[in-house]
């Protein structure tokens, strides 16, 4: 069995959801077939929204590579990091270690593609806006992306905070997501791992950059047992 490294804690309410989805997703008959799974909690990481956006000079990439060597060091065979906006610094980590780095983006527009979509609406933190990765994954795949207009990103962000200190604030993107819907989109992608915590209307279709992520992991493991997708 491999083991897979998860560098975490960005937050580290998604950090246990996506421990919980991976052994989800597992169809096992003993509890010895589950995979293998170190996970590098890390929630003192500078905030990466800030940093991108020059809000702060707090550079998070020191942190997120000690964590990464550290997981290498471990044994690890390959790596994942349910943190999206952390994906700013993907090149970087990636080439500092010398086991596969799974990439959220490129996953969750594979996902997007094989589901037949070609335009869609993305919830995301003003740093992963910023740096345009969302865009560059998807247009690779020429899956046209839509994004909240100003007033809706503010409160998007404010939320987004709120869910990393625990609140879970209801009904908290409905109206963002139809404002989406009004603009094209065919499905909306959670683009940052904190909105896959809340609960969600039924009127639209969200895909979780989480859930392609840890589809991902699981595929890139041994092929013991069975995976449920």
């Amino acid at each position: 069995m491999s083991t897979l490294g998860v560098i975490g804690g960005m937050g580290v309410q998604t950090t246990a959801r996506f421990y919980t989805m991976l052994n989800h997703m597992q169809a096992v008959k003993t509890e010895q077939e589950y995979m293998d799974v170190l996970i590098y909690s890390k929630p003192s990481t500078p905030d990466r929204t800030a940093y991108i956006t020059g809000k702060s000079n707090a550079n998070p990439l020191t942190s997120m590579l000690k964590a990464a060597q550290t997981l290498v060091d471990a044994g690890v065979s390959c790596i994942a990091m349910p943190c999206v906006t952390a994906h700013f610094f993907y090149e970087d980590l990636a080439q500092a270690v010398a086991v596969p780095f799974i990439n959220i983006m490129d996953e969750t527009a594979k996902h997007v593609r094989e589901r037949g979509f070609v335009k869609v609406g993305l919830l995301a933190t003003d740093g992963t806006l910023q740096s345009q990765m969302f865009h560059k994954a998807f247009a690779k795949h020429g899956i046209d992306v839509v994004v909240p207009v100003m007033e809706a990103q503010n409160h998007l962000s404010d939320v987004i905070y709120r869910i990393k200190c625990g609140e879970m604030p209801v009904n908290a993107i409905d109206s963002i997501s139809s404002g989406l819907y009004d603009a094209g989109a065919e499905a909306i992608i959670l683009g940052c791992t904190e909105l896959g915590l809340l609960e969600k209307s039924n009127d639209y279709i969200y895909i979780e950059a989480m859930e392609a992520l840890a589809h991902a992991a699981l595929l890139a493991k041994t092929q013991t047992n069975e995976i449920n997708i």
